[in-house]
């Protein structure tokens, strides 16, 4: 090997380590803020949306107190009672060798949160009775699921679900 592909080799490996350290300090420090705001928000019911475009209400993220989750998903906190989200979920499906994005229009739900819970809206390619079946019951509780039609040939699935669970403690 010349000593050109030495130092080639050398750097490369150099940035990648900087690199390495560099995000797990980000994703250190985007955990230790969802912890936080979970906890200064623990007389409210915290929600977990695993999508994009969000609005709570009707009202735009901009106006209203929010997280950025350790995963990406949007984390608010809310006053007990029913609530109307608005978001484009999103999600993946491998068809073959190939991985396709599968993207919703927006989606509004309406879902009742009851203060000291906390709850997950996220997309899924399986209702939540199949979940609960593979699991052997061993999930959190199903309080809302809306069934989507998804274009025939797009992914290998012809169905998707939005599904609201709340976390067992």
């Amino acid at each position: 090997m010349s000593s050109t592909t030495i130092i080639i080799i050398v750097a490369v490996a150099v940035i990648w380590a900087i690199l390495f350290v560099v995000f797990m300090k980000f994703n250190k420090n985007r955990q230790a803020g969802e912890q936080q705001f979970v906890q200064e928000n623990a007389n409210k019911a915290i929600l977990h949306i695993y999508g994009k475009s969000v609005k709570v209400d009707g009202k735009d993220l901009s106006t209203i107190d929010y997280k950025t989750g350790q995963y990406g998903q949007v984390i608010v906190a809310l006053t007990p009672g029913e609530h109307t989200i608005e978001s484009v979920y999103y999600t993946t499906d491998n068809v073959g060798t190939k991985t396709k994005n599968v993207e919703t229009q927006p989606v509004t739900i309406t879902i009742p949160v009851q203060a000291g819970n906390e709850y997950n809206a996220a997309m899924y390619f399986y209702s939540a009775e199949q979940r609960k079946a593979y699991y052997k019951g061993d999930v959190d509780d199903a309080i809302l699921e809306v069934e989507l039609e998804l274009e025939s040939g797009f992914t290998a699935n012809t169905h998707a679900y939005i599904i609201v669970y709340r976390e067992c403690k």
